[in-house]
């Protein structure tokens, strides 16, 4: 007998080893860039934005086409004057056991209006429980591109009463284990989720800023998906045995903001002539086929292509032309020195780009290559980088520049999105920020008209005819193009499908092969 118990606890010594094994297996770990998660107070996303790590889910979801399809609302409907009506759907549980109902809708957006309702202008009393599994939503200013705004991640439905700066409890196909702030942030799967079950049993997101050294540690077996790398890098790794590169379509892009309302010593940018001077001297097929060697597309605005189909005509955008930017800065009055940089009344042309979100690290090396493009036709323009989100947003708050470059993402089904976030009177750059980049009253009619039709495409046209003004009119933006999300990934990894938005990334599917 002694010899039997001796033999079962051997017995089981092994099923656990192998047990232990086959759970190491299933754990993916993924590299991806800086990610600053807010954690204090209404504005808290930990696991949610700017990396989704699929513990939340919204109302409804986007779709790679850019689409809305039903998530946690099945179906939902535009009852009234500015208010929807959404049908949850039923049988879903918080990672804490919770039912999920109406009362979660509620909670969730009541911190949204407390931060200031969003680009979805919700407020206190925007939503209304009518039972258990039925909710109306009525923003607190008129805003029937209410659904399309809802498919952001930052939306995602939270548990009642909890705390998600320090603990996320969703309904998500994976559950918040820990978060290392500038580390890492892991998550495990649930077991009960409503929907088909994960197929791993945890992610590790480890947060590597720099782009070789995310790539390296891919090549080195670190990691097993390095997400978001440079353009330059896919030929490469493309010829690396055991890697596969995965690109999505266009959803991302890279612009540069100029400070049309700066004030001094920022305030040589307010003539636009200069800024079209400058939209002009940048060469933006050099940097698509030059430096990011095609992995890129060239795009008039930074809206993508999905959403504005036929209407991105409508904006003419820039070619490059240095005559016609030498000729452009003659006219406002800048004279060749005799270093070459420009003059007028005994100030050089020298301005400052500021490198930043999400990180200076993902533009490398285009500010170079603009600043020799300017430097061409007799700017001076200094580079100041910020691998921080909020050192960069500061620096926009605080006009220390005359030139943001940004590389962000259309994360939502809506045209007014990228518009009003950015640019319109009370977008969050503007009306938080203090940006100096407001296009003008005009530039806030068309877009308030295009959220307040219910007509999805002529909100498409409207919002296009805003874009106009801002670039072809006021060249405020300056877009250089249209970006793929670019992914490495182990030969073993299979089911990753890269979403043309940074932050909609489904995980559930993804498995490791035997």
């Amino acid at each position: 007998m002694k010899k039997l118990g001796i033999l079962i606890v051997l017995l089981s010594t092994l099923v656990l080893a192998i047990s232990g094994t086959t759970q190491a297996e299933k754990e993916l770990i993924v590299g991806t860039g800086a990610a600053s998660y807010k954690t204090e107070g209404d504005g808290a996303n930990l696991a949610a934005y700017p990396l989704n790590a699929n513990v939340y889910e919204p109302l409804v979801r986007l779709t790679p086409d850019y689409k809305v399809a039903p998530a946690l609302a099945t179906k939902w409907e535009y009852v009234a004057d500015n208010t929807w009506r959404f049908y949850l759907r039923r049988g879903v549980k918080f990672h804490n056991g919770e039912e999920f109902t109406a009362s979660a809708v509620k909670f969730t957006l009541d911190r949204v209006a407390r931060t200031g309702g969003s680009f979805i202008h919700v407020g206190e009393d925007s939503v209304k429980i009518i039972d258990d599994y039925t909710v109306d939503i009525t923003p607190a200013k008129r805003n029937l591109r209410l659904v399309e705004g809802l498919t952001h991640p930052s939306f995602g439905m939270m548990a009642p009463g909890s705390d998600p700066g320090k603990a996320p409890v969703g309904t998500g196909p994976f559950k918040f284990v820990s978060y290392k702030e500038g580390v890492e942030i892991v998550v495990e799967r649930n077991e009960d989720y409503w929907g088909e079950k994960a197929e791993l049993d945890k992610i590790n997101f480890k947060f590597i800023p720099d782009n070789n050294t995310r790539i390296m540690a891919l090549q080195s077996g670190d990691i097993d998906v390095a997400l978001y790398l440079p353009r330059e890098s896919a030929s490469l790794l493309k010829a690396t045995k055991g890697i596969e590169v995965l690109t999505s379509l266009p959803g991302r892009y890279s612009a540069l903001y100029l400070a049309a309302t700066g004030k001094a010593p920022h305030d040589i940018l307010t003539d636009v002539k200069v800024r079209l001077a400058i939209a002009a001297a940048i060469d933006r097929e050099t940097i698509v086929q030059g430096v990011w060697e095609g992995n890129a597309e060239l795009n008039q605005t930074f809206i993508p292509p999905a959403i504005l189909g036929e209407y991105r005509s409508i904006v003419e955008g820039f070619a490059y032309d240095k005559d016609k930017a030498i000729e452009l800065l003659e006219e406002a009055g800048w004279k060749e020195g005799k270093d070459g940089i420009r003059e007028k009344e005994g100030r050089r042309l020298s301005i400052i780009l500021i490198s930043g979100f999400p990180s200076a690290e993902y533009h490398r090396p285009v500010p170079e290559v603009i600043q020799a493009q300017l430097k061409e036709v007799g700017i001076d323009m200094k580079i100041i980088e910020y691998n921080d989100t909020g050192l960069f947003q500061d620096s926009i708050k605080k006009g220390e520049g005359d030139i943001w470059i940004e590389d962000g993402s259309q994360n939502t089904a809506d045209p007014t999105f990228l518009p009003e976030l950015l640019f319109h009177t009370n977008g969050y750059y503007v009306k938080y920020l203090n940006a100096p980049t407001w296009p003008g009253e005009e530039f806030d009619r068309l877009i308030d008209e295009a959220r307040d039709t219910p007509d999805i495409e002529e909100a498409t046209r409207l919002s296009a005819e805003a874009m106009r003004i801002l670039i072809d009119e006021k060249a405020i933006a300056i877009p250089i193009a249209s970006l793929y999300n670019i992914h490495a990934i182990k030969d073993k990894v299979k089911g990753y499908q890269p979403h043309p938005s940074r932050i909609n990334d489904l995980w559930a599917g993804v498995y490791i092969e035997d």
